[in-house]
């Protein structure tokens, strides 16, 4: 897996945006949160590290459920998006204990999912979900 050596959650306060994103996000419960900013922030990693896929978003649970323990997620069966088509992905990601920041992010990128296997998990096609 791949350590994340820059943390992006952590820039969330630095812009009007990112302060409004924090604000809706202090109104989920407190998993909501966490599912929330590690999948920001696996966005936010691969985008960076693949920018000709142009990432655009990520899902925890698309294969398999997610565990979270205390305020950390491991997805081994996440799914993400880019330019109409989707990645497997594995993530571990650890969060703040305020809940506004990832703190620890790890991940590895797999192979595209087929078609057929994108329709049987039921991944839109048509750009993200919001």
């Amino acid at each position: 897996m791949v350590a994340a050596r820059t943390l992006y959650t952590s820039r969330l306060r630095e812009t009007a945006l990112g302060r409004a994103s924090l604000a809706d996000l202090a109104l989920a419960d407190p998993e909501e949160r966490i599912f929330q900013l590690c999948t920001y922030e696996a966005v936010e990693q691969l985008r960076r590290e693949h920018p000709k896929l142009r990432f655009e978003y990520a899902i925890a649970e698309a294969r398999e459920e997610a565990t979270l323990s205390g305020r950390e997620l491991e997805a081994k069966g996440a799914a993400i998006q880019g330019r109409s088509r989707w990645y497997d992905l594995v993530f571990r990601c650890e969060v703040a204990s305020d809940l506004t920041g990832v703190t620890a992010f790890s991940y590895l990128l797999g192979a595209e999912i087929t078609r057929p296997e994108r329709d049987d998990l039921d991944l839109p096609t048509d750009g993200p979900i919001h």
